[in-house]
Formats: structure tokens, sequence, C-alpha cells
């Protein structure tokens, strides 16, 4: 398929159409990248943005890699000088034992552990939102849902810190204890909801629409499932195991009622709560570290192979040529560019009846994109053309994540 893209001169229903686009709301166009008005916006507050998450591959790279490495370095200055005193293990110890001063925990180093939990509270933030701006497009209720709970779960994680489980005395009978633990609950019970969220995102992305089994609207699954499905498979595995122990227990101590408290009994066996307490805490870091880098970013809108190459900037002929082509078509009609309109009508409409995109897209996305070509030849209203143009925005992030495919109907 040939679709040649001239510059010509636009007739006055054209311009028209073209005065008609300027209606559309910047909000639109804000988080597109491309736009005039996405440039600006990333340009006015950069540490703003940088908590926000919008970072580049290169970014997110770097800040993941010393930042994870500088907080699992402080927490091994809390194990380290953990074992000084006593001896610390997964078996029989929660990780909270890491940061209190009491006498049978770490009396000598539990500073570092606040100083990690603290800290964490700080890398965190924008990698949660970074993993927020990009599956929000999926669908935005429930990617609100996850972040709302994750955002809360590293909020708490920082209280955590500040209160560590001792048993001091603050003030009248309040113990550290008696804050830590609550916190310490809301982190965990925060995290456990928020990562379901994600994995409901990942589940709706793969549309009954599509006509490529494993091929959704965003994500690249073969990533994204993997990652998500190890964190949802060891949470269920913890919870279900926690949760017989506490029909289990209570048999064992009829039999046997030497063998201590529901803490204590379990200790050191598969049972042991600190067991899976330390798994999950080790689950969530890593999904941390990896799950981002399964998202496309939607300023290259690379998969991810393509985007680690991107990384190290050895960008291809074909990702050049893509992004030149589409780049005179969809870009300048969403940044109010001057364009020939008809021209950009004619690439789409061809686009969404290329058999290899049918392949790939969802139905709902083709449609989008004939839609807005009807829309545009025939010269509908503001208010309708406004409301394909938001539609075509998410399409155009879609149609990012498989710009190679589209390559080959365009040149």
């Amino acid at each position: 398929m040939n679709i040649k893209l001239q510059t010509i001169s636009l007739d006055p229903k054209v311009q028209r159409y073209e005065k008609v686009s300027d209606t559309v709301d910047e909000t639109v166009l804000i988080n597109t990248p491309g736009s005039n008005f996405y440039e600006k916006k990333m340009s006015k507050n950069k540490v703003w943005n940088f908590i926000c998450g919008y970072l580049t591959p290169v970014q997110l790279l770097v800040y993941s890699l010393v930042g994870f490495t500088v907080i699992w370095c402080i927490y091994g200055a809390a194990y380290y000088t953990y074992n000084l005193s006593n001896h610390y293990s997964i078996m029989s110890c929660t990780f909270s034992f890491l940061g209190s001063w009491d006498d049978d925990s770490n009396p000598i180093g539990w500073y570092w552990f606040t100083i990690g939990m603290c800290s964490s509270f700080f890398i965190e933030m924008p990698i949660i939102m970074y993993v927020y701006q990009r599956v929000k497009h999926i669908n935005k209720k429930i990617a609100l849902c996850g972040n709302i709970f994750w955002v809360l779960g590293v909020c708490a994680q920082f209280l955590v810190g500040c209160f560590p489980s001792s048993s001091t005395i603050i003030f009248g009978t309040t113990k550290f204890r008696d804050i830590h633990n609550p916190t310490a609950t809301v982190t965990f019970s925060a995290l456990l909801v928020g990562a379901p969220c994600y994995a409901a995102l990942v589940g709706y992305d793969r549309p009954t629409s599509c006509k490529k089994i494993g091929k959704g609207n965003i994500l690249n699954h073969r990533y994204t499932d993997i990652c998500i499905g190890i964190v949802i498979s060891i949470m269920i595995v913890a919870l279900i195991i926690l949760g017989l122990w506490q029909i289990v227990y209570p048999i064992m101590y009829a039999k046997d009622p030497t063998i201590g408290s529901n803490w204590s009994a379990a200790m050191n066996t598969i049972w042991s709560f600190p067991l899976w307490e330390n798994v999950i805490i080790i689950t969530l870091y890593l999904y941390l570290i990896i799950f981002p880098f399964s998202l496309p970013h939607r300023a290259d809108g690379l998969a991810p192979k393509q985007r680690l190459s991107t990384t190290f900037k050895k960008v291809t002929l074909d990702q050049i040529y893509l992004k030149s082509e589409i780049s005179k078509t969809w870009y300048p009609i969403l940044s109010r560019s001057d364009v020939n309109v008809r021209n950009a009508a004619d690439f789409l409409e061809n686009l969404a009846d290329c058999e290899e995109v049918e392949g790939l897209l969802s139905f709902g996305a083709i449609q989008t994109l004939s839609k807005l070509a009807d829309m545009i030849n025939s010269q509908q209203n503001a208010e309708e053309t406004k409301a394909v143009l938001k539609e075509f925005t998410k399409s155009s992030y879609e149609l990012w994540t498989w710009h190679s495919t589209i390559k080959k109907c365009i040149k």
C-alpha cells in the first residue's frame, strides 16, 4: 500500500475545518507527545513533572537502578547491625524487627530501617506515578483506584519508618509499636488491593474485539502478564497459607496445648507470618523495578525491546521513518499546525483498512480511525469532532505501540 503525503494549498472547506479543530480543548492535547502543549508542560516545572511520573526510559532506568540499590544497601546495613546483637531470620523475624531499638532486636543500627523506609517513599512515588500515567489510557477509573491505593501504601510506609516497632512509650500508655502496627497494616492492605487493580487493567487491555489473541490495545502482554502473574500468584499463595493456619492452629492446639500461641507455634515453619511478609515485601520491590519497563513509553511508544535500544541511543531508520511520516498526519492535527488535513484523512482511512493493522489493533481503534477520517471529510460540527479527537488521542497511543507493523502499511 502506497500513501503519498504531499503538501498542497488548502481549499476554503479544509481551512474552515482547521478553524473548527482549533476549538479542541487543550486537555486533549496536554498529554499528547509531539504537540506544542506537551512540550510546554514538560518544560514548565521539571521537578513537579518528575514527581508526577513524566520520565523518559533512560531516566526511569537510571533512577530505578540507583534508587533501589541505595534502598537495599540501607536495609543491608540494618541487617548487618541487627546480627551484631541478635540473629535475624526471615522465618521468625518480621521486617519491622530491623527498625526496633529494643534489646532483642536492633539496638545498634535501628535507624537504618527508618532511613530506608522514609527514603522508599520518595523513591517509589515517581515510579508509581510513571505507571499510572501509562496505564490510565486503558481504563482511567481502574487505574486511578489502583494508584490511590499504592500512593496510600507508600505514604503509610513513610509513617512505618517514623514509628518503628518498639515497646518504648511515646506518651501516656501509647507505645511506638501501637502506632507502627496499624500503619504497617494499612501499608500492606493498600498495596495488596492496588496490585489486583493493575492486574485488572492488564486483563481489561485484552478486548474481546481484538482479532489476534495475546495482543491488547496498549500493553505488551508478553511482559506485563508475567510480571503481574508472579506478583498476584505469590500474594494468593501467601494469603491462602496464612488463612489455612488460622484453621490448622486450633486443631493442633487442641491436641497439644504446649505448642504455644498462634504466633510462636508458626515460627520456623511454612506457616510463619514473618516468612511470607518478607517474601511479599521483596516481591513488591521487584515489581516496582520490573513492571514499569513492561509498559510502552508514551513519548516514543516503543515496545520493550525497541525501547531498550532507544535507551542506549540506537535509533533505527525504521523508527525515524515512521515518526516522520506519522508526525505529518495526526500530530499536526492535534497540535494545530499547518497540514493538509485532507491528506491526513486519506492516510488514516487507508491505515484503518490495512489488513496487517486489523490483525493487531482493537476493533474500536480501527473504528475510531475510520470515523475521524469521515468526519474530517464531511466537515462535522466542532463538538462531535472534539469527541472523536479525544478518542483518537488514545488510539494514537495504541498505534505507536505497533509502529513496526504500521510502517509496513505506509512505506
